[in-house]
């Protein structure tokens, strides 16, 4: 792609996640198998819903988003709105799946197609924490990024206090790049947000 037009090579990036989008539907699979990820459809937000409400406490330590999902039909507004995005602004929300049960969420948040950079979360319910499974699905979403979308660089925003999730990204490669002292309003508290990032090997 180095020889082409920024245009182009925009162009060119969002050609490769459509094809995956018409021929695989978006749908990965671990190396090792332990994980699946499907993206999400609508019709999959209450489910999820039971999820998230089995799993609120433990989700609202660090994830902002719980006040304002407070019944399934603001998470299928959510599915929808991501689902609406995909195409042109490579937002996707994939289902983390262990032996055919939803077990959390991973997802690009966007992607900055001139930058060929993905923004990533993730979350897991918790029971399925600590066997290995946010690993092999931040794997399996770094290698679809790199490996078939081209793209240059993955990052994710973690707030400083949060120490599983820095020590997830950091087992991949991910180092800091900066700090964004105004992260986010955390439930009347304003948090950090350390900015890891990890770059394409291929370049």
């Amino acid at each position: 792609m180095t020889h082409e037009s920024p245009a182009s090579q925009i162009a060119e990036l969002q050609a490769r996640l459509i094809r995956q989008l018409e021929q695989t539907g978006l749908r990965l699979v671990s190396a090792a198998g332990e994980v699946e990820l499907v993206r999400m459809e609508e019709a999959d937000a209450a489910v999820h819903f039971r999820l998230i409400e089995e799993n609120r406490q433990h989700l609202r330590e660090w994830l902002g988003w719980l006040d304002v999902t407070v019944q399934a039909e603001n998470l299928r507004e959510f599915i929808a709105e991501a689902r609406s995005r995909t195409r042109d602004e490579g937002a996707i929300e994939w289902a983390i799946h262990h032996r055919g049960q939803p077990v959390g969420v991973i997802s690009f948040h966007e992607i900055e197609w001139s930058a060929r950079l993905a923004s990533i979360g993730y979350w897991l319910a918790k029971p399925a924490t600590g066997r290995g499974l946010a690993t092999a699905a931040l794997r399996t979403v770094v290698a679809f990024a790199f490996e078939t979308l081209g793209l240059k660089t993955v990052r994710a925003r973690i707030a400083p206090g949060n120490v599983r999730s820095a020590a997830l990204v950091r087992r991949l490669g991910f180092r800091v790049v900066g700090v964004i002292e105004r992260g986010e309003e955390l439930y009347g508290r304003m948090v950090a947000h350390e900015v890891f990032e990890l770059e394409n090997p291929s370049g």
